[in-house]
């Protein structure tokens, strides 16, 4: 599987500071379609250990609230990837080259990684299918977690679900190489579709920056992390591949904010915030 750059393993430090499916029926969703109701969407829990993912078997096609709790020490995110009709989490593994996947593999999303003891969640539409989930964050040892044995598989099975996806009150569209917000964030809650429109897949890790530190400061740091981070992840989107979408609840308290990509270029293999696709926002 692919290793990140190295930078990026800087980001474990961060973590040194700081399960069932529980899906409703289609049952429920037709006695809410019955009420004049939209059905609400399923629910898949996860439970992230070091190194391993607790995860349903099975999960009911339709749109899904993914929770991803981190019970580890390290950081970790869940990244999903749909994979092609006959093909399985071996087969994956066994023909990712460098960074890039199998020609058959779609990255869809999933919660980016919160701290230790945290929660992060997407809401996303599953399509029947068989499907890998990956935590490929480097371990102190520069290792990645997949190659610890961080990988997980499940069946979305077909369903009549047919809850809508949450409403929208901002767009965040992941480009090369950039953040793109429809409206300025606010504090409080918002509900934030993200989305890539680019040629090839980005992610957003969100980061709260420490009371009087920049991007630049945590930039610094991850290069050298000495003393303590000066910021914390809370969250985010796993790589999105063009034209697919998540969408996240935050409630965000007023400070500094600062959004990276790190998933490798297809063109040279550097992340992407090395190419600027990082930024610090105000919210307030």
């Amino acid at each position: 599987m692919p290793v990140q750059h190295p930078l990026r393993t800087a980001v474990i430090a961060l973590a040194m500071t700081a399960v069932a499916a529980c899906a409703p029926t289609d049952e429920v969703a037709s006695a809410d379609s019955a009420a004049g109701e939209p059905a609400a969407p399923h629910e898949m829990q996860v439970v992230a250990r070091d190194f391993a993912f607790e995860i349903p078997d099975t999960v009911a096609a339709g749109m899904t609230t993914i929770r991803l709790q981190n019970e580890g020490p390290d950081m970790h995110h869940f990244w999903i990837v749909k994979l092609a009709e006959g093909k399985t989490l071996d087969h994956l593994l066994a023909e990712t080259r460098g960074d890039k996947l199998p020609d058959w593999a779609v990255s869809v999303g999933g919660p980016n990684t919160p701290v230790p003891g945290g929660v992060s969640q997407v809401t996303m539409d599953l399509e029947p299918g068989n499907y890998a989930a990956l935590c490929v964050i480097p371990a102190p040892d520069g290792i990645p977690h997949v190659a610890k044995g961080m990988s997980s598989s499940f069946v979305v099975t077909p369903s009549d679900h047919r809850a809508p996806a949450p409403r929208a009150d901002i767009v965040l569209s992941l480009v090369d190489y950039d953040f793109q917000f429809s409206q300025p964030l606010t504090a409080g809650e918002h509900v934030i579709e993200v989305k890539t429109d680019a040629p090839q897949e980005h992610e957003v890790v969100m980061v709260r920056l420490a009371e009087g530190k920049t991007l630049n400061d945590f930039m610094t740091w991850m290069q050298k992390p000495n003393g303590p981070p000066p910021g914390a992840p809370v969250g985010g989107t796993v790589g999105l591949a063009p034209g697919r979408s998540n969408t996240l609840n935050v409630n965000l308290e007023p400070g500094e904010y600062a959004l990276i990509c790190f998933i490798p270029d297809h063109k040279d293999g550097r992340p992407h915030f090395m190419h600027g696709m990082m930024r610090q926002i105000t919210v307030s």
